[in-house]
């Protein structure tokens, strides 16, 4: 929920802010730094976050929270540096190649890489972490669909496609590829055969100890209140700046923010962009990140609902007022272009915005509802009431402000707010007529994104069909089968721009991630797939 924006840090802070701070330290502190001592205090990083977290078992994992984690836990083959989106650079992997029919990924590993219990890593680790992401069978096993995985030596890893893909080095990435010590992780219950779904047994144990080679390693999680690591004295690479880290579980983003003003923490993670006026300067740093995911209402086409119609479909795409919703997400929110974000191969620039017109969209209107014989177009419009996880941004004000103006141009609309879990499986079902969403993609390439194509699974939701849109099913199949950059960057962005004519989606918003730190805290980007690369944080700069 936005908040109203603090008073800039200065010696005029109020009193009861004070006293706020001071009982929120004493509050969230006691259990964090219960037995350490004053000096480990000062090399000690304290993060706070509203807790999304189920569980950081590689195989499992799909919470927010637990990915900024298993970043930390296990390296993966590809990663990424800085701000830099668009470029998977090498992890685990020193180099990799692609065959020239696009369907043949060799990936070479590094020889010093150890995980925590000081064994090597290897490609038979690479394998067998895979292969039980496939067959463990939770969420992210889809992520290894039309995907064979090899060890052509202890140092080389091959990754067949049953179709050319480019998007594997971004996918590999995504802390679901993150690599296991297979044999301590079968000794404690884990396998990687077919039957894994039923015979792994392993979840509890890796969520009580890494078994990773990444900078850090496990000393305590909790998916409710605090998650606490230590470096890793095997770890091959530059030792991090932090020794401990304690990542909390603030829900309050007002209390995430008094107590990075207080120094009781160095990081607060959900701050919305509004709350941060006055903050630039001084001891706090505030960095503003582009989201790679887009805020969309997604408009049902079952045959029964008014929505059904193009003209009413149109009429909603020109009656929303986006200079008003980018002014409620706050400063660094711009226009959505296309359901495709910008930071993507294929994203669009400002001309291809969707436009406000309320005379035409009311037009439109009005001859919808001759044609359908209604007297008035009504629409119920569901959103999570609980959900912000999206750069803090309150779907119920949001939702508030799309009811005003479609009512402007004829089109009554009824909230329906619900919490997260009952309005995404009204959502799923195809119960919904209109719904507000985002799509946060579970990695960093745009073919993730093609989700949205007719007859996918995002589109089974609003009742659009494959045959319904059989130019942009050739579209679809084109940036699939795209692999040259050149080649990708074209089909995508044609793709891009008839979903914006044809597609049931109609993109709203691209905010920004804000996140707001101790200006002590150097090496600060934002990285929307997995929040911080937490090693990286407080080393020298330069």
């Amino acid at each position: 929920m936005p908040h109203r924006p603090p008073p800039p840090e200065s010696r005029r802070r109020t009193l009861a802010a004070l006293v706020l701070a001071s009982v929120l330290t004493a509050s969230l502190t006691s259990c964090a730094t219960a037995g350490v001592s004053a000096e480990a205090a000062r090399h000690t990083l304290v993060v706070d976050t509203a807790f999304n977290a189920k569980s950081i078992d590689p195989a499992r994992v799909y919470q927010p929270t637990d990915y900024l984690v298993d970043h930390a836990l296990y390296e993966t083959l590809t990663t990424y540096r800085g701000k830099d989106l668009r470029t998977p650079v090498p992890g685990l992997a020193t180099s990799w190649s692609n065959s020239r029919d696009g369907q043949s990924w060799t990936f070479d590993l590094r020889e010093d890489a150890r995980f925590s219990d000081g064994s090597p890593v290897e490609a038979s680790d690479v394998v067998f972490s895979f292969d039980r992401l496939r067959h463990v069978e939770a969420s992210p096993a889809y992520l290894m669909a039309g995907i064979t995985v090899e060890a052509e030596d202890a140092r080389t890893v091959v990754l067949t496609t049953e179709s050319p893909r480019a998007d594997v080095p971004a996918m590999l990435a995504t802390p679901q590829f993150g690599v296991v010590n297979a044999d301590a992780v079968r000794a404690h219950g884990g396998t990687d055969a077919k039957d894994a779904v039923t015979e792994d047994k392993a979840e509890t144990w890796l969520n009580t100890q890494s078994a990773g080679s990444g900078p850090y390693r496990l000393k305590s999680y909790s998916n409710s209140s605090q998650i606490v690591l230590e470096a890793n004295p095997e770890y091959a690479g530059d030792a991090p700046a932090y020794p401990r880290v304690i990542i909390r579980n603030v829900p309050s983003a007002q209390q995430q923010l008094l107590g990075v003003q207080s120094g009781d923490s160095q990081i607060a993670l959900d701050i919305s962009a509004l709350q941060t006026k006055g903050l630039h300067g001084g001891d706090l740093v505030v960095d503003d990140s582009r989201a790679a995911e887009v805020l969309y209402l997604a408009v049902s086409r079952a045959k029964n609902l008014p929505t059904a119609s193009a003209d009413v479909q149109k009429a909603i795409r020109l009656g929303i007022d986006y200079e008003g919703l980018v002014e409620i997400a706050g400063p660094g929110s711009t226009q959505a272009t296309g359901i495709l974000p910008t930071v993507f191969t294929g994203g669009l620039g400002k001309a291809d915005a969707a436009e406000y017109d309320p005379g035409a969209a009311r037009a439109l209107v009005e001859k919808a509802e001759r044609e359908q014989g209604l007297k008035k177009i009504e629409l119920t419009l569901d959103y999570a009431s609980d959900y912000h996880r999206l750069a803090g941004l309150d779907y119920g004000v949001l939702a508030q402000r799309i009811q005003s103006d479609l009512g402007k141009i004829g089109i009554t609309v009824t909230l329906r707010p619900s919490p997260t879990s009952t309005s995404l499986q009204r959502y799923v079902d195809g119960e919904t007529q209109l719904a507000l969403w985002s799509y946060p993609p579970d990695y960093l390439d745009p073919q993730n994104v093609l989700g949205f194509a007719p007859g996918d699974f995002l589109s089974k939701r609003v009742h659009w069909p494959a045959k319904d849109a059989p130019g942009l099913g050739a579209l679809t199949k084109a940036a699939y089968g795209s692999v040259d950059e050149q080649d990708r960057r074209t089909a995508y962005t044609a793709w891009n721009r008839a979903m914006n004519e044809d597609g049931p989606f109609v993109p709203l918003l691209e905010p920004n991630f804000v996140t707001v730190a101790s200006s002590e805290v150097t090496g600060l980007v934002r990285n929307p797939l997995y929040y911080l690369d937490l090693a990286a944080l407080g080393r020298s700069e330069g």
